[in-house]
């Protein structure tokens, strides 16, 4: 679960520090940076799993443009930090189980333009840390009102000392990854194309593995209904694609996974009930395997009875059906940032839409009776009826965090300029003023006028 983020130098933040809750919605006018936050959460994600080539080969835009441009000229790093809370206990692909000590950690990472060559810049990680975060010092957790079994099962601070470092000495720089359980390592940082927590790949550095486990689940979920009503060839992943490509796929194995003597289509009558509380007329889902062709489909069938593929239904239901498969997927965990999850679906029917995407997320404060896998949800989005639905009568944000995204202009003498930046502001909510305390929200509260202003467009916009 990612719990707090820093950027500086990444496209148009400079200087960032915010912290999250398990659901939080950002919202905001076009070119706010609302999609630049995710961007940065996504870089983050890649930068754990491969190197840094292909790490910004699969963001939006090209390589150089990740770095912040203004009047002065580009920068030459982007720094980026976040702190998570990761699951208490890790599966290596090998089949090694660990139960950590410790799940509350901060990794930080710097990328670096260099010339390796004349006129062939490089992108380079120049600095990589991770460390505990103390129990003395997790505002986060505090916060959030933990219950006592989820503080029992999920909040572990036995560690103190780091797990990697960058360390300074007469032969250069050098990554250190420190002892845990086990005798550490070091490695040269002269010219690294890849992080060091890319290559952590089993259990032996458990706490390490596990910060690189929770990363990898971070996804920026860009469902493409073009690509939701293909069919799924039979070899396709069984976990939900970024853009749903194989939606078909994933609906046949829950059913599978899931059908009983009782129940032949097992959850998917669960995932149809929920999709006809939100777009009533759907009556049955089936997801089955085309013979013929090798490719797995879908069917819904209205009330009156009349079936129809996927390749019929509007965007809208597509994108409420893939985002209910996830939540009813067992294998689901991690971070998914969802962009504007008004897209197709009725005015009427975003309000309990977002109530049910709140449900997906792990609240701290509820009761478990065993570790289960941390799941959080960010959306973003301009509607203001996406925002009323996350404000009671007060306008004090219900069971979530609500950030408003703008630029705002930095002045800076020594440069003789003035920057403009992405800001993001918290609407202020009494029951997490702890969290927003000791500079949590530097670039101040939004305003009740501010969200006054934003939800009487509501009625312009019917």
């Amino acid at each position: 679960m990612l719990t707090r983020i820093e950027i500086d130098g990444f496209k148009s933040f400079e200087g960032l520090a915010i912290d999250f809750l398990p659901f939080t919605l950002v919202v905001g006018n076009n070119a706010a940076g609302k999609s630049n936050l995710f961007d940065a959460i996504q870089l983050v994600a890649n930068l754990a799993s491969t190197d840094v080539a292909e790490a910004l080969k699969n963001m939006r835009g090209e390589p150089l443009e990740m770095f912040r441009q203004t009047a002065s000229g580009r920068a030459s790093r982007i720094k980026l930090a976040v702190e998570v809370l990761v699951d208490p206990v890790v599966r290596d692909p090998w089949g090694s189980e660990v139960k950590l000590n410790h799940t509350r950690m901060r990794y930080e990472i710097t990328l670096e333009r260099r010339e390796l060559k004349p006129g062939i810049p490089k992108v380079l990680v120049a600095e990589e840390a991770a460390y505990p975060i103390l129990k003395r010092e997790d505002r986060w957790a505090e916060s959030n009102g933990p219950s006592k079994s989820f503080r029992t099962l999920h909040l572990k601070y036995a560690r103190t000392k780091p797990l990697l470092t960058t360390d300074e000495s007469p032969e250069g720089r050098s990554f250190s990854i420190h002892q845990d359980g086990r005798q550490g390592r070091n490695r040269p940082a002269s010219a690294a194309e890849a992080s060091v927590l890319s290559s952590i790949s089993n259990a032996e550095f458990a706490h390490l593995f596990a910060l690189r486990e929770e990363m990898k689940h971070w996804r920026l979920l860009q469902l493409d209904p073009a690509l939701l009503r293909r069919p799924s060839p039979a070899t396709s992943n069984d976990l939900l694609e970024a853009d749903g490509r194989n939606l078909a796929a994933v609906l046949a194995q829950l059913k599978a996974e899931s059908a009983s003597e009782q129940r032949p289509m097992g959850v998917l009558n669960d995932i149809v009930s929920d999709l006809n509380d939100l777009i009533p007329g759907v009556s049955r889902l089936d997801a089955d395997l085309h013979k013929a062709s090798q490719e797995y489909r879908i069917e819904l069938t209205m009330r009156d009875g009349l079936p129809f593929s996927s390749k019929v239904v509007s965007d809208g239901t597509l994108r409420v059906l893939a985002l209910l498969t996830l939540l009813h997927d067992p294998r689901h965990r991690g971070l998914i940032c969802f962009e504007e999850p008004e897209n197709g679906v009725h005015p009427g029917r975003i309000k309990p839409l977002v109530r049910r995407l709140r449900e997906m997320v792990t609240m701290p404060s509820q009761d478990v009776l065993e570790p289960e896998p941390l799941c959080q949800l960010m959306i973003n989005s301009h509607s203001p009826v996406v925002l009323s639905a996350l404000l009671d009568q007060e306008r004090q944000p219900i069971d979530g965090m609500v950030l408003f995204a703008d630029t705002s202009t930095v002045s800076d003498p020594l440069a003789h300029e003035s920057r403009r930046r992405t800001r993001l502001r918290p609407v202020r909510s009494q029951s997490q003023g702890r969290l927003f305390d000791d500079g949590f929200a530097p670039s101040g509260f939004v305003s009740d006028l501010e969200v006054s202003r934003v939800l009487e467009t509501i009625r312009a916009e019917g």
